[in-house]
């Protein structure tokens, strides 16, 4: 996804491999200032054995990058949270999602003539 404000450019997307079991997330915030910040998550996942809609997740790594200055990946380990999504809804061009502290993800999948990454936007819980 894609949102431009006077300030700044995020660009979201997140890439599913279901053989390695892993999601990736990616957050690129465009400054003013020329600078550049990505964040980066990789997630595993399992699916839960009783809930076909429903992965189990642990968060394994977060990168972030500024520019060319500063490149740090974080290894998680045993201290990465965990918790599960469950799909609500699903089709050819739209997932929702919802997590277990009660987020709402919205994701679309883009067009063929754009990028193979899917577009996230997110609801915060009320």
């Amino acid at each position: 996804g894609l949102l431009e404000t006077n300030v700044l450019t995020v660009r979201s997307s997140q890439s599913i491999d279901i053989k390695k079991r892993l999601v990736r997330n990616v957050v690129t915030l465009k400054l003013p200032s020329k600078v550049t910040a990505t964040l980066t998550v990789q997630i595993g996942f399992r699916p839960d054995p009783d809930d076909k809609r429903k992965i189990v997740v642990k968060f394994q790594s977060c990168r972030v990058r500024l520019s060319s200055n500063v490149d740090v990946t974080i290894p998680l380990g045993i201290v990465g949270p965990t918790g599960w999504l469950r799909t609500t809804y699903l089709d050819d061009t739209l997932r929702i999602t919802r997590g277990h502290k009660g987020s709402v993800f919205v994701l679309t999948r883009p067009s063929s003539s754009t990028s193979s990454s899917s577009s996230l936007s997110t609801k915060a819980p009320k």
